[in-house]
């Protein structure tokens, strides 16, 4: 071997992971983030109704959920200082088809129910998480599903879509 030619890596060295600053992508995650808490809590305040502590109504989760989703946007925004994370390729096609059956769900919603579209929704996101089929996830999922229908309909006697 020459001064010229030098060993592409060799096995003890590890692979530089290449950093990038992730300021602006934890800016963005944070408004977008109160951008939707506000307009969730808005709908939720003037559409439905809250309730009581003793007996929520139709409003209280969501209203609930929009608060914590700002207080993960505001710890969102003090993070983005001198943030850096290291780059990895964004699997698009999996992203894609997240999305696809999200909003497919958020559409056949009101068609089916809750328990089909949350069975489907659920098993089919957890097999693309996962990348394979194992038979303890459609298990996991169908029990997690019913143990959410059992907590709000039976439970707390919030009747499910």
């Amino acid at each position: 071997m020459t001064h010229q030619q030098q060993p592409e890596s060799t096995p003890l060295q590890t692979p530089q992971v290449e950093q990038r600053s992730a300021t602006t992508a934890w800016r963005v995650a944070g408004v977008l983030g109160l951008l939707v808490s506000a307009v969730v809590a808005w709908v939720s305040w003037t559409n439905y109704e809250l309730g009581t502590l003793d007996r929520p109504g139709p409003g209280f989760f969501p209203l609930l959920v929009a608060g914590l989703l700002a207080i993960a946007s505001v710890i969102a925004l003090v993070e983005a200082r001198g943030a850096t994370f290291g780059y990895e390729p964004i699997a698009w096609r999996r992203f894609g088809l997240a999305a696809a059956v999200i909003l497919g769900g958020a559409v056949t919603l009101p068609i089916f129910g809750f328990l089909p579209v949350a069975l489907v929704g659920t098993i089919a996101l957890a097999i693309m998480i996962e990348g394979k089929f194992h038979w303890k996830i459609p298990v996991t999922m169908t029990a997690i599903v019913f143990g959410i229908w059992f907590v709000f309909e039976r439970l707390l006697g919030i009747g499910l879509p």
